[in-house]
């Protein structure tokens, strides 16, 4: 009975050092980050630009700040060199519930297009997904109050504790005099709100 339970104890001491090391046979499909914050920032523009221009008519948007978050090794929650960086893009735009729809499908085909993996599609709330091949990944969501928004964010290596981006605070719009969304109604909204 000894013989039995050595190899299962050796079993358990190689697994149980495999994840306190790093884990690295569980970090799924995300690759591991190899760009810098800077470059980060650049794809997540990179691709919100190319979502906002395959729609015509033109949207109205604004921008978010960038988003850093810190990536943290599960087991003993200590900071593992990589950071999540990330942007919301808020279209000001009003588009209608009847042309949510079309929207989803602009957007799906430009994903694809550029080499994006489709992972959730819904069409009765409209929401879609998306992961490239460096780990990027994208989001179409509508809120509650019928907002639509764009979301990016990609891994990059982290440059140290206490860093701030600089100039990448995103836009502020006034919000409208009744406390409601920030849209700017023009002779162009008129096709995304009917």
């Amino acid at each position: 009975m000894g013989r039995r339970k050595f190899p299962l104890v050796v079993a358990g001491v190689a697994l149980t050092s495999t994840c306190l090391g790093g884990c690295s046979f569980m970090r799924g499909d995300d690759p591991e980050p190899t760009m810098k914050v800077d470059q980060a920032v650049k794809r997540v523009d990179s691709v919100l630009d190319d979502t906002i221009q395959a729609v015509r008519p033109r949207l109205k948007w604004r921008d978010g700040p960038v988003r850093t978050t810190e990536r943290r090794n599960s087991f003993t929650n200590t900071a593992n060199g990589e950071l999540t960086v990330g942007r919301t893009r808020y279209v000001r735009t009003k588009v209608s519930k009847q042309k949510l729809a079309e929207l989803l499908k602009v957007v799906d085909k430009q994903w694809r297009m550029a080499g994006f993996k489709i992972g959730q599609a819904h069409a009765e709330v409209p929401s879609l997904s998306g992961t490239a091949s460096d780990g990027c990944t994208a989001k179409f969501s509508v809120s509650g109050f019928g907002e639509v928004r764009f979301d990016a964010g990609v891994g990059a290596i982290s440059p140290g504790d206490g860093f701030h981006l600089e100039g990448e605070e995103g836009d502020t719009f006034p919000k409208a005099p009744n406390g409601g969304p920030d849209y700017t109604p023009d002779v162009q909204d008129s096709y995304w709100s009917k």
